[in-house]
């Protein structure tokens, strides 16, 4: 049986429309909780801008009552500012960018809904494989053998939209199934080989590109929308009221 919020979503799928109304619908007012995003900063090297990405994602995330968010950039991370929100979430967008060792013991670590998108996963180390269960292989490319240019989830199949398919997407191979649950999953549609696509591994979620939130035609959006319900409801711990954020905006 479907829950109540999926019934929503996949009604509103199949007029192609991401109702705010709905999805708000589907979501519990969380009252006291706040959201850090930390972005790569902008570089020669990047493809995507990780500042643009956390805006698009804090408007998805908008619909959630009495959520406090706030952006910056991942170089300004001191130890333990994951601790000053109940969720934190990284977005990768600039390859092989250094991301602040304390931040990956932090989130590793961390006791709240945290999430890594894109690149630089492999700067976990040998916890990625102990933790995650998850070996990184390499970032994949279009090339002569095609791209993963397919997401399947819940039972169906969609494209990547038309700009997401130029990016290299991160290729994961299952080390140890025990310890993550693939949410969805990206295909070859030339090759039909199936890599994970998005996982999470308890309180920790990983998706293996910066989905194209606007101008998707509406399915990628409404994947992700129900993906980050998952990760905004996951069950918060009490923490002090945040006093300090460096450089948020």
């Amino acid at each position: 049986m479907l829950s109540r919020g999926r019934k929503i979503l996949f009604a509103l799928a199949a007029v192609g429309v991401l109702g705010a109304m709905a999805f708000k619908e589907m979501t519990p007012k969380q009252q006291g909780s706040c959201l850090q995003i930390f972005f790569d900063p902008e570089g020669e090297a990047q493809v995507q801008s990780g500042r643009a990405f956390a805006v698009a994602l804090q408007r998805l995330l908008s619909p959630y009552e009495g959520v406090l968010i706030h952006k910056a950039p991942i170089d300004l991370y001191q130890r333990g500012m994951i601790g000053l929100c109940d969720k934190n979430i990284y977005i990768g967008t600039h390859f092989d960018h250094r991301v602040p060792r304390v931040f990956v013991e932090d989130f590793m670590n961390a006791r709240g809904s945290v999430a890594w998108f894109g690149y630089n996963i492999w700067q976990m180390g040998p916890r990625l494989e102990t933790d995650l269960g998850l070996r990184f292989l390499r970032s994949a490319r279009p090339d002569a053998r095609g791209f993963f240019d397919e997401i399947v989830y819940e039972g169906g199949t969609f494209k990547k939209s038309r700009d997401n398919r130029v990016y290299e997407q991160v290729e994961l191979l299952p080390a140890d199934v025990s310890k993550f649950v693939t949410l969805a999953e990206s295909r070859n549609s030339r090759t039909r080989e199936l890599v994970p696509y998005i996982v999470r591994s308890k309180n920790r979620f990983y998706i293996a590109d910066i989905p194209e939130i606007e101008n998707s035609g509406g399915h990628v959006s409404l994947m992700l929308a129900e993906v980050m319900a998952h990760f905004m409801e996951e069950a918060t711990h009490s923490r002090p009221k945040p006093k300090f954020i460096a450089a948020t905006e």
